[in-house]
């Protein structure tokens, strides 16, 4: 922490906000969950080298919980690798991670993979032919691992037939690859598994994601811990108290154990605090930034930071019932109009 100047009621300028601002953005803080999955997927990809049935994995938990953040660091501990020997030149991709688009076919998807493997021709062909062709350059490029994010955007369909069809090329192309094809989805793609059997014998190993919880006091204990670690990163000479009681019971209610969301406002609190020339980020900062940080899917959420009276059950238990007035509200004109 000492590495950053003190500012003393000046300040900061657009440069410098601009650059502590970047490191919080680029924060990624361990804890023991994060850590586990990490270390799954060495197992994994360690396990599968030679294996005549390698496993595969499904990683699944809401937005937020860090799913992405976690793959892509594992992907990053394999970088891409230029190879020069005495027969030819070419690339090898140790872990290849891709982003599965909105309302993806098999083809589709096929074709972007191969389009990032570099493949000139990733357009051309049926989905047979792509999917063809990408095993060719799992062998020709030494793929070891392909992770598929966002793989619900694959199974995002009511229809039975095109459900299905998404699920048979996921089974047979992770049979046909030779390597493990793990898949991060959102809760909600786990029902592919309970539709489709064969796949979810080939997925039997499933990982979920959780938010943090924050009941018992271990559960606290541990959410404070990952607080501290937080704190231990920010870019302010001086302590934000970010783990202290008062503190953390105010960010587990605007996050609810999501890190997402208090990365989002430590980014916000942090350019907040540089502006005031502040050496630490001070719940005056968390006020105004959380009135930026807007959650539709919680319209009924206080400000926390506006009061130093604050009882988390309480603030939970009026937030439901605040949703359920409205939620009944909304019933009964529906039921009149009709």
């Amino acid at each position: 922490m000492a590495e950053y100047k003190r500012l003393g009621g000046i300040p900061a300028t657009r440069q410098d906000i601009k650059w502590r601002k970047e490191h919080v953005k680029s924060m990624i803080i361990h804890y023991p969950q994060y850590n586990e999955t990490l270390e799954l997927l060495e197992d994994i990809i360690y396990h599968a080298e030679g294996s005549v049935n390698p496993d595969q994995l499904f990683i699944y938990g809401p937005t937020g919980v860090g799913k992405s953040t976690v793959t892509r660091e594992f992907t990053d501990r394999y970088p891409i690798e230029q190879v020069n020997d005495f027969q030819r030149k070419y690339k090898r991709i140790p872990v290849l991670h891709m982003k599965v688009p909105p309302k993806a076919t098999p083809k589709s998807l096929a074709s972007k993979i191969l389009h990032k493997i570099g493949d000139p021709f990733y357009s051309q062909g049926t989905e047979i032919q792509l999917t063809s062709r990408i095993h060719h350059f799992i062998e020709e490029l030494e793929i070891k691992m392909i992770i598929l994010d966002e793989f619900q955007h694959l199974i995002d369909s009511d229809t039975e037939h095109v459900l299905a069809t998404a699920a048979n090329w996921v089974k047979t192309f992770s049979e046909e690859s030779g390597i493990p094809i793990v898949l991060c989805g959102m809760p909600s793609s786990i029902h592919i598994f309970e539709k489709e059997e064969q796949l979810d014998r080939r997925y039997a190993s499933k990982l979920a994601i959780e938010p943090f919880h924050y009941t018992t006091p271990e559960e606290q204990l541990l959410f404070r811990a990952f607080l501290n670690k937080i704190e231990s990163g920010l870019p302010f000479p001086d302590r934000s108290h970010l783990s202290d009681v008062r503190i953390a019971d105010k960010l587990y209610y605007i996050s609810l154990g999501v890190p997402f969301y208090i990365m989002k406002l430590l980014e916000l609190g942090t350019e907040i605090a540089l502006k005031d020339g502040e050496d630490k980020i001070t719940e005056v900062h968390f006020q105004e930034a959380l009135s930026r940080l807007k959650q539709v899917s919680r319209p009924f959420r206080t400000n926390p930071f506006n009061t130093k009276q604050f009882n988390l059950e309480e603030e939970l238990s009026q937030e439901k019932k605040r949703w359920v007035k409205e939620h009944e509200s909304v019933e009964s004109k529906r039921k009149r109009r009709k």
